[in-house]
């Protein structure tokens, strides 16, 4: 029976071993949300990621040592609380070292607000958690079964918004009022008090107000700059100095001054925003696939992910080929190649081709560039190719030849490699498999 038991804890960690195999490492982690303490940034996401900045320009990279995806963040009570997949919860004093708490819980947490008194957390299946300190947490028994997104202490009370439009209100973080609104499947996604009324925002470009949050207007005549955005979802919305700011799916940013009538912000990304913070002055907005924007003085947006070539320019001999390589560099210190995904064009195509995206291929003699584009950002490469000169030294030419050599062979061995990982992954899935079978006829004649 104990070698029944090891062979099982040996299928176990094999199984793990596949899925680590299987992972894509060469992906920026997703971030879902943001907060600025007074002196940095923290922002939190995808398997326990976590970024810091202190100016929002430059990043560092660090993990809470979880695997588990985090989903909210906030700073009160001068401590960092982190909530996530499965009911993880950490807190941190500096955004650096994290210790994990019990939350009581195993569904997911999605949101997590302070307002001096206590900590609230809000997620999945209707659970409310509150908190003194963040450290120490007790369930507060809610009538609703319902995906609860976020949670806002919003001009004196806590608001938490979810899926299927339901909105919960309460002074206390204790005693809380569901609102009716009409049932449907659009999920509201944040809450604002802009210094007049309540706004909430959430899929569909859907946008609610209310004077007291009591009592909810949908706003039927919400201006949409572009109908192409029509569908787009509301993921986050900031009030930064008396201007309502948005952002969503598609790599949406919008402005407003009365919550009416918004102006949609020039494009710098496709992906999806999901999060904003302020230190007062400039607003930083995090996303989906890495992505970090930065908008100073709130006319201009950056995308501060950079794309770059291998090489800066590229020389080559007619008839001779070289690999071509384009990275994006995150300002967290990762990069990634990105060749596969990018759109180009070559300037003058009789002077080389670009063969499936990734090979230079001199053609004639002359001047050319590869125009890169990616995520709202363009890049332009030189390539110049030379006519072969009659009394060119051997030594040289066959140093080209090595060098054009060992370009082909890295792209061989790239594609080998693919391969054996394939093939291992493979191997073990059916080594698992065979195990298991046998245990299983073992078990099957014992009994």
């Amino acid at each position: 029976m104990k070698r029944i038991l090891y062979f099982f804890i040996l299928m176990v960690v094999l199984s793990n071993c596949v899925f680590v195999l299987a992972e894509n490492v060469d992906k920026a982690p997703d971030f879902y949300d943001i907060v600025f303490n007074g002196e940095y940034y923290v922002a939190v996401g995808e398997k326990g990621s976590i970024i810091t900045s202190s100016d929002g320009l430059s990043w560092t990279l660090g993990s809470v040592n979880s695997d588990k995806n985090l989903y909210g963040v906030t700073w009160k009570r001068d401590k960092f609380v982190a909530v996530g997949e499965e009911g993880i919860i950490f807190t941190s004093e500096d955004g650096k070292k994290w210790t994990e708490r019990n939350s009581g819980i195993s569904s997911d947490i999605y949101g997590i607000e302070g307002n001096g008194d206590k900590f609230i957390a809000v997620g999945d299946m209707g659970k409310i958690l509150v908190s003194p300190d963040g450290i120490r947490w007790s369930r507060i028994r809610m009538a609703t079964m319902e995906v609860l997104k976020k949670v806002k202490w919003v001009n004196g009370i806590f608001l938490v918004v979810g899926k299927d439009k339901i909105i919960l209100s309460s002074d206390d973080g204790i005693s809380w009022d569901q609102i009716s609104i009409e049932h449907s499947d659009i999920a509201f996604n944040d809450a604002v008090w802009n210094g007049k009324e309540y706004l909430i925002a959430g899929d569909k470009m859907s946008i609610l107000t209310s004077e007291d949050g009591k009592d909810w207007t949908y706003n039927g005549d919400l201006t949409i700059p572009e109908e192409n955005f029509a569908d787009n979802n509301i993921n986050d919305i900031l009030l930064h100095q008396d201007k309502l700011i948005a952002v969503g799916d598609k790599g949406m940013i919008m402005s407003s001054e009365d919550g009416n009538t918004w102006a949609m912000e020039k494009e710098v990304t496709k992906k999806t925003l999901m999060s904003l913070s302020t230190d007062g002055d400039r607003v930083v907005g995090v996303g989906k696939d890495g992505i970090i924007i930065v908008s100073i003085n709130q006319d201009t947006w950056e995308n501060l992910t950079k794309i770059t070539a291998e090489q800066n320019q590229y020389s080559l001999l007619e008839n001779e080929e070289k690999s071509f390589q384009v990275l994006i560099e995150f300002p967290f210190n990762m990069n990634m190649d990105i060749t596969r995904y990018i759109e180009y064009e070559v300037t003058d195509e009789n002077v080389i081709a670009l063969e499936k995206g990734n090979i230079i291929k001199a053609l004639n003699s002359g001047q050319s560039a590869i125009k890169v584009f990616y995520d709202e950002k363009t890049l332009e490469v030189p390539v110049t190719v030379e006519k072969p000169e009659d009394n060119i030294n051997d030594v040289e030419k066959n140093d080209d030849e090595k060098d054009n050599q060992k370009d082909i062979q890295k792209l061989k061995e790239d594609l080998f490699n693919k391969i054996v990982e394939i093939v291992i992954r493979l191997t073990i899935i059916i080594v698992l498999t065979s195990i298991i079978m046998f245990f299983v006829r073992k078990i099957k004649n014992k009994f």
